[in-house]
């Protein structure tokens, strides 16, 4: 009896892995300045910047200011763009709301808050590269 429960619970495991690597992230063309970490992530090292793409339950909480985390988000210079900062992992950058292949992702440009040299415009840059290699344009995160 003790082994049927064990083959159930490890069924039902591997159904969840299942299910969860079923939803993974689109690779994204980035810039030739930036490596492909795996799990969305890329990094330019050289500039200090990082892309990561996200596809959470609570996308919203991207773009909504909270106290308790120290999230600071404004609108960017690009239409349905955002700055932030976030306060507790010390760091900033923008971000956007896209669809790709009719699922919604946040996609994050942001550096470490001690990256001295590293600005805006540079997030910028980077996330308008970012969109026009993919043919995607920013959604308004209101409608989360």
């Amino acid at each position: 009896m003790k082994i049927s429960k064990i083959l159930i619970a490890a069924l039902i495991l591997i159904c969840a892995i299942g299910i969860v690597s079923a939803a993974e992230l689109p690779n994204l063309q980035v810039p030739d300045t930036f490596k492909d970490l795996g799990g969305g992530s890329y990094s330019n090292e050289a500039d200090d910047i990082e892309i990561d793409i996200f596809n959470d339950t609570d996308l919203k909480s991207y773009f909504t200011n909270d106290t308790a985390t120290k999230l600071t988000v404004t609108p960017g210079k690009i239409n349905n763009t955002y700055n932030f900062t976030d306060g507790v992992n010390e760091l900033f950058g923008i971000c956007e709301l896209v669809k790709i292949n009719d699922d919604q992702y946040v996609i994050q440009v942001w550096a470490n808050s001690d990256s001295s040299d590293t600005s805006l415009d540079r997030f910028y840059d980077a996330l308008e590269q970012v969109n026009k290699l993919n043919n995607i344009t920013p959604e308004d995160a209101s409608t989360l």
